[in-house]
């Protein structure tokens, strides 16, 4: 079978529990599963909301108690208030509903009516200063192919800046909708038709506004202390500010990106994702080695890319020092298609001595980098994981 995202960081709850396929129907079903009449397990988040990455809320339930009527609540605003609170575990609870990724699985062409309908409230209230493109007859009633523009994202766009791992992505239909979007955006970009250039140009636009627009949910002040920080948003940040630099855009748009990397770096460095040892600290003992490894893989390839992206824009915030982080791995396990691969690979690598069983202290980037400045070995090395890493600490080892 192909890897399962019930191995990464976004289903991470899953990895190590049952399916609970026998356990009786809960009274205390949320509010989705009651309305499909789905098995529940009454946890929060349930099982099943998470699994489709959906807001789980248990508002019906308070209104039946409350005699406000039966019936279902606006489920996809984060400023509802939820009628049954979430358990008081602060770090779990407030870094889900600071993930803007964390939204109702929803079509294509519901998707271009929320964008236009949230783009429509921005421009009442002054947040998008860009003017509305003139309709598009030609584009008029034809809806968007996600799943085709996200699989030319991945053929044509992907090992440029792997910033999400290809074989664990659950497809467009179950993962957050803010990611396939960016996704499908840049895969559109990528194709080099006007019209579909036009229509990546209109959602990078409507994809900025939002985000910039939830910044006090996604930017925190805080360190991570367990893995449900919002990594999907960050990725979706990470990605919309890489296609403005491809797409070439105007100051205007260039500037708001800075904003965007700016406030996202200052998050990552407060949270710890540049420290190897802060971010490993958060696997435990029974998580699987396939959810390790990806997990782990994802976060350095995404602290690199906003390393680079600070050196694009030259922010001055982030220095080669900072990265106390090992080297991406290669792409040996990385491009692994299946589960099986994967640990066929791992195990092949382990055997061979290539791998150590148990690496708690890997060389650090910063360690790599000093080497090479003080004439030791190690260039070779950042050539060969990352070639625009290596160029990067060639030239700064001759300033």
């Amino acid at each position: 079978m192909v890897f399962d995202r019930v191995d990464s960081l976004r289903r991470h709850r899953l990895v190590h529990r049952r399916e609970r396929e026998d356990a009786p129907r809960t009274v205390r079903a949320c509010d989705r599963c009651h309305a499909s009449k789905t098995r529940c397990d009454g946890e929060y988040p349930c099982d099943v909301c998470l699994r489709r990455n959906l807001r789980c809320t248990f508002d019906r339930l308070t209104k039946v108690g409350t005699g406000s009527g039966p019936g279902l609540t606006g489920g996809n605003s984060y400023e509802h208030s939820q009628a049954k609170s979430p358990p008081e575990t602060t770090n779990d609870a407030t870094t889900t509903r600071g993930d803007i990724a964390r939204q109702t699985a929803i079509s294509g062409p519901e998707i271009q009516d929320l964008l236009l309908q949230h783009e429509s409230n921005l421009r009442e209230k002054g947040l998008l200063g860009t003017p509305p493109r003139s309709p598009q007859p030609q584009n008029q009633g034809k809806d968007l192919d996600i799943d085709k523009y996200v699989a030319v994202y991945f053929s044509h766009f992907h090992y440029q800046w792997p910033v999400v791992h290809r074989f664990s992505f659950g497809g467009t239909r179950t993962e957050p909708q803010v990611l396939v979007l960016a996704l499908a955006m840049i895969g559109l970009w990528v194709t080099g038709e006007k019209s579909a250039r036009e229509r990546a140009e209109s959602m990078h636009e409507k994809l900025l506004a939002l985000l910039e627009n939830r910044m006090d949910e996604w930017k925190l002040d805080r360190e991570f202390t367990n893995k449900s920080w919002p990594m999907s948003t960050y990725q979706t940040i990470v990605l919309n500010i890489i296609f403005a630099i491809i797409r070439d855009v105007n100051k205007d748009i260039y500037d708001r990106c800075r904003i965007l990397l700016d406030a996202v770096t200052a998050t990552c460095i407060t949270g710890g994702l540049f420290n190897f040892s802060k971010m490993h600290a958060l696997l435990e003992p029974a998580d699987s080695v396939l959810y390790s490894w990806t997990y782990m893989e994802e976060t350095k390839r995404l602290a690199l890319t906003i390393f680079k992206l600070n050196h694009h824009f030259n922010t001055g915030i982030l220095r080669l020092s900072d990265l106390r982080f090992p080297l991406p791995d290669s792409g040996y396990l990385w491009d692994a298609p299946e589960t099986k691969d994967f640990y066929r690979r791992f195990h092949a690598q382990v055997e061979s001595g290539t791998r150590p069983c148990v690496d708690t202290s890997p060389q650090l980037i910063c360690d790599i980098v000093s080497d090479v400045r003080e004439g030791r070995k190690g260039l070779g090395l950042l050539f060969e994981a990352d070639s625009w890493l290596g160029f990067v600490v060639q030239q700064a080892s001759r300033l």
